[in-house]
């Protein structure tokens, strides 16, 4: 049985995490890498289960073998949020290394 296709929403994956950026006392109650890593993944579940995902989610895949070449592991299975967590070794340091890593992904994608 294959995956139902699923609905792009008008938003990007992008667009969400700047609103978090913004405001993530409002999103995920406060600046912390694994709050922001499990609010992503409620959000994409929640979108999948009615049918539907955000715009540029594949895109936005690229950023975690992206973050393992940046950071210097040999492998991306520990996932973005582990990995600048161990570099980083605080949630709230670990949360503002991601969305300055982010903006460079982004600028590098271009």
């Amino acid at each position: 049985m294959s995956a139902p296709e699923l609905q792009e929403v008008q938003q990007s994956v992008f667009d969400v995490l700047t609103w978090v950026r913004a405001r993530p006392g409002m999103y995920i109650g406060e600046p912390s890498i694994t709050r922001l890593a499990a609010f992503l993944t409620g959000y994409a579940g929640g979108l999948g289960h009615v049918g539907y995902t955000l715009r540029e989610s594949e895109r936005f895949d690229a950023f975690n073998d992206w973050v393992a070449s940046r950071l210097g592991f040999s492998n991306s299975t520990s996932g973005w949020q582990n990995m600048i967590l161990t570099r980083t070794g605080k949630e709230e340091e670990a949360f503002q290394t991601f969305f300055t890593l982010l903006d460079d992904f982004r600028a590098e994608a271009v």
